[in-house]
């Protein structure tokens, strides 16, 4: 995969440096896969930081993209912020894109909660990086 050595979207000028050191985000890419490795703590405070390294990672690819959230480096997860990767694996889902989430460490966690909101069909959860990608090898019903 092609990395993208900075963080996927310039630090804006309003993100405090602490905000940008508690949450950040590297993506790499190769051909419809687009990755998105995040690394800290997604809370109420970095909350839009975490919406802005979404979208600013999302691929532009066609139909039957595939974008991957790589959460193993994240050490805190809430509730809000599984609540917008949800929203955002719909909004994709429309376009044709699959969204997919690797967290080796929380990956039952987060199905849990996925499962507790209804949004198990909106989001599926693998236990690293190279499980998703090869879930993309596959059609997307069997997501």
């Amino acid at each position: 995969m092609n990395n993208r050595p900075d963080e996927t979207r310039p630090p804006a000028a309003d993100d405090p440096a602490d905000l940008r050191r508690r949450l950040s985000a590297v993506s790499e890419s190769e051909g419809q896969v687009v990755v998105l490795h995040a690394r800290g703590e997604i809370d109420a405070y970095t909350l839009p930081r975490w919406r802005s390294l979404l979208e600013s990672a999302v691929p532009e690819s066609a139909a039957d993209g595939h974008f991957i959230v790589d959460l193993d480096e994240v050490m805190f997860l809430s509730v809000r912020a599984i609540m917008v990767l949800a929203d955002l694996a719909q909004h994709l889902d429309r376009r044709g894109i699959a969204m997919h989430l690797a967290a080796r460490r929380a990956a039952t966690t987060i199905a849990r909660v996925i499962d507790l909101a209804g949004m198990s069909e909106s989001l599926s959860i693998h236990q690293d990086v190279d499980t998703a990608i090869a879930a993309t090898t596959g059609p997307r019903s069997d997501r």
